[in-house]
């Protein structure tokens, strides 16, 4: 693919080499091997070739002005920033049941399906709100990502870690 200044270039030489033939005088000279040479120089073997008006072309001079491109405009993307609401980092759960809530922040909003990575399982939903239940006592790692629905992650949160307490009835004082 040509670009622009290629192709003026090749313009502008193209009008100078016109110019220069219609302005000049054009000899032909008869190499010793037989081969004919045309040229704008004269030289003691050139002889003058007479031009018919036909074959000359005048060309009108011609202002030449820089071209302008309009500047190329990137659409200005917002940085798109997801963050965990709750719970906290390193937050102490107490619930009996193993049901949990995690909860996210989007801004600014975008389509896209939210991934929870919860100790190396992923969920898969259309919105930043994962109900969770069943869960068992102990520490959980998640983090949560945005996707495009062409998969390329628009955003992700930092790992972060939750411990889900349980009461035990082993530890009823007596």
């Amino acid at each position: 693919m040509f670009n622009i200044k290629t192709i003026i270039a090749a313009l502008l030489l193209c009008a100078w080499s016109l110019s220069v033939i219609s302005n000049d005088k054009i000899y032909k000279i008869t190499t010793n091997d037989g081969g004919i040479i045309y040229t704008d120089s004269p030289t003691e073997q050139g002889e003058h070739v007479p031009l018919s008006a036909d074959s000359v072309i005048t060309l009108k001079s011609a202002s030449l002005s820089p071209i302008t491109t309009p500047p190329i405009v990137r659409k200005q993307t917002k940085k798109i920033h997801l963050s965990v609401i709750s719970p906290k980092p390193e937050q102490t759960i107490r619930d009996n049941s193993g049901k949990l809530t995690i909860r996210t922040a989007l801004e600014p909003q975008v389509q896209g399906v939210y991934r929870l990575h919860l100790n190396d399982q992923v969920i898969s939903q259309n919105r930043g709100l994962f109900k969770l239940s069943g869960l068992n006592r102990g520490a959980y790692t998640f983090h949560v990502e945005l996707a495009h629905k062409s998969g390329k992650i628009l955003a992700s949160t930092p790992k972060q870690t939750f411990y889900l307490h349980q009461a035990s009835v082993l530890n009823r004082p007596n």
